[in-house]
């Protein structure tokens, strides 16, 4: 069983999804603004948080995973606009059907493609997914600043009695995502690990890669304030890429 199947259920909850509707709404009204999003294809959409606030905006959306578990869990929670499709993202755009007006990967899921090879045919798909004038969104964790200040806690948080809690060990290349989660009962408490690896990509790595895939233009932002990327302070990076 992979890590997205393992912790599925409890998905929503390990991230705070609840809590982040409402910036996941301002996201996709700022990108709005910038042009016209009638149709989008949410990649790796875990459990559709930026699915919904998408359709919630007047789009149709394809909102796709690999992972099955994921997909079922989505579902859970009908949105109407929204086709839910399990699929990777290094070949969702042979999947896709009509052009975009935006692709969408959030919630550093890039860093999931641990091989150039995995990574450049997905960006390509974007590309090839996009109508003309359209945009890709990329958001990831600023790995520059992870890597320099060797961050480990990304976040913790509790639903009931169980508490998340996420971190990351620093590997020769790579990183590895962990999630402890500690469950607490009237006799006892147990605790689960569960681990996945990551590339950590960076700002000046990506963009030249989002170019050479046939982008016209990449801006970086600060993924929370929308403001310039800043790799020495933000917490996030968020890549947009013209086609």
């Amino acid at each position: 069983m992979g890590f997205y199947e393992e912790i599925a259920d409890d998905y929503d909850d390990v991230v705070n999804n609840a809590a982040r509707a409402e910036s996941a709404a301002r996201f996709v009204a700022w990108l709005a603004a910038r042009r016209p999003i009638n149709s989008a294809v949410d990649a790796a959409t875990g459990t559709g948080l930026y699915a919904r606030a998408l359709a919630a905006a007047g789009a149709t959306v394809l909102a796709a995973d690999i992972s099955q578990a994921m997909i079922d869990q989505a579902q859970r929670d009908p949105a109407e606009g929204v086709e839910w499709l399990p699929a990777p993202m290094q070949s969702l755009a042979d999947r896709a059907g009509a052009p975009a007006d935006a692709v969408l990967c959030m919630g550093n899921s890039l860093p999931h493609l641990l091989q150039d090879v995995d990574l450049g045919a997905t960006l390509a798909g974007f590309r090839r997914m996009l109508a003309p004038g359209g945009a890709a969104a990329i958001q990831l964790l600023n790995y520059d600043r992870l890597l320099a200040q060797r961050e480990r806690i990304v976040g913790i948080t509790r639903s009931a009695d169980v508490e998340y809690v996420r971190f990351n060990d620093f590997l020769p290349r790579l990183v590895q995502f962990n999630l402890l989660e500690i469950r607490e009962a009237e006799d006892a408490i147990t605790h689960t690990l569960h681990s996945t690896q990551l590339r950590p990509y960076t700002a000046s790595e990506l963009t030249p890669i989002l170019r050479e895939c046939g982008f016209g233009s990449v801006e970086c932002f600060d993924g929370a304030t929308f403001e310039a990327f800043d790799a020495a302070e933000s917490d996030t990076l968020l890549l947009i890429a013209s086609a």
